[in-house]
């Protein structure tokens, strides 16, 4: 269970210095930041936002992370009673995709009618009922992978609106896995505020 919320700021300059505006790097740099087995498997989400100049980092995981290094950590628990409210207003930047059926690879969607009907579904099988939804345009994001010659492509997505919990354990297991693919290059960190509705 992934029970620690974290943020840092650090200057989108200084990022950029880093290689850290490639999501890749990123999320080593991350996962450099969290103690233990480097060998281990991925048990963190986290989100990007530029602004102002700056990178905020929130990152959700079973561990807090290490002080010192690059970046400095503030960190809070997740409360067990957080995910007990009924509706939730939300913020989610996702990467939708579809499998094709003929070689079953994963593939970006970036028609908007599909897109919309990408997050209904996903939200649904999230023991959700969306209320309301907004997504902006479908945008290309290029990575490389282990300093790879050919770049990797994803597609990026972000939403906002409200949600209305009619599943609570398939809504809890979401928060904690995240929805939607390439959660290890900032996707699928859903992002709560309770609300009444």
């Amino acid at each position: 269970m992934k029970t620690f919320l974290s943020q840092t700021e650090v200057p989108w300059g200084w990022a950029l210095k880093q290689g850290l505006g490639d999501p890749y790097k990123l999320h080593q740099w991350i996962w450099k930041a969290l103690p233990g087995d480097p060998d281990a498997s991925r048990d963190f989400l986290f989100r990007t936002d530029v602004k102002g100049g700056i990178l905020r980092i929130l990152l959700l995981s079973a561990r807090v992370p290490s002080p010192g290094g690059d970046a400095e950590w503030k960190t809070t628990d997740v409360s067990g009673t957080f995910l007990g409210h009924g509706a939730y207003r939300f913020r989610l930047h996702a990467n939708p995709t579809f499998r094709r059926s003929s070689d079953h690879r994963r593939l970006a969607i970036f028609d908007e009618t599909k897109i919309r009907d990408w997050f209904v579904r996903k939200f649904a099988d999230a023991g959700c009922e969306l209320r309301d939804l907004e997504t902006t345009a479908p945008r290309k994001l290029q990575f490389r992978k282990g300093g790879g010659a050919h770049p990797g492509t994803l597609c990026a997505v972000d939403s906002s609106g409200t949600l209305r919990v009619r599943g609570e354990a398939a809504f809890r297991a979401t928060f904690d896995a995240g929805i939607g693919p390439a959660k290890g290059f900032g996707f699928g960190l859903l992002i709560l505020q309770p609300v009444q509705l």
